[in-house]
């Protein structure tokens, strides 16, 4: 079945429509996919992911959790030093509506500064940021707003840690539309499987003509087809 006409595409579409600030898919008219990890850094997985990102020349965009960057902040350096995007994911992984605002923003804040200093990035320019679980709520997303964050989303999210990787692969491949969003996970120990994955998928998505951004980049592709010609 076309993955365009299937209805879980219908939602992503709508919500987009819905959420214009949330980042659920790009720019549909440019092949381009973003290829992207959650539950970062971990000393064994993060490395290997490096590595075959590294062989493939791909850039790609890591949703650090605060706690592992503190344990691993030469982890949080080598992303950066290998041309990928550092992004946040949370400090501790309680889903956003759970949290006490100002304590979630005392956390943002807090992983967003550390990873800035140890990458030497500009303090404050950290914005994108995925919810754990993908769960947030209006008001959630009205404080990120105003704190200055960007709610990152997805198109594909394969569940790789309790599934043969052949599936996974045929999921994200199904999955590849312009603008796609692809989460795997290289945290708690599911890089392995992440790893395998992307050094089959790689080489296939680029067979259809599709180039690889960061979610920044992405964003930067959405904002200037907005603005007046």
């Amino acid at each position: 079945m076309d993955f365009l006409t299937t209805p879980l595409q219908h939602f992503y579409d709508a919500a987009q429509r819905r959420f214009p600030d949330v980042l659920f898919r790009g720019d549909g008219s440019r092949r381009e996919i973003a290829l992207t990890f959650d539950d970062g850094p971990h000393p064994r997985d993060t490395p290997r992911l490096l590595d075959v990102l590294e062989k493939h020349q791909v850039r790609a965009t890591f949703h650090l959790i605060g706690k592992s960057a503190e344990r691993h902040p030469d982890l949080i350096r080598s992303i950066h030093r290998c041309g990928h995007q550092p992004a946040l994911h949370c400090y501790r992984h309680v889903p956003f509506p759970l949290e006490n605002p100002s304590v979630l923003r005392n956390q943002l804040d807090y992983t967003q500064s550390m990873i800035e200093d140890a990458t030497g990035i500009p303090g404050g320019t950290i914005r994108d940021l995925r919810p754990p679980y993908g769960a947030f709520s209006a008001r959630t997303r009205s404080h990120l707003t105003q704190w200055g964050y960007r709610l990152v989303m997805w198109t594909c999210i394969p569940p790789h840690w309790m599934q043969p990787v052949e599936w996974s692969i045929h999921q994200v491949m199904k999955a590849i539309v312009p603008g796609a969003v692809i989460v795997l996970h290289d945290g708690h120990g599911h890089g392995t499987r992440a790893a395998e994955i992307v050094n089959a998928i790689i080489p296939q998505i680029r067979s259809l003509g599709f180039t690889f951004v960061t979610v920044e980049e992405m964003q930067a592709g959405i904002k200037n087809k907005q603005l007046p010609k």
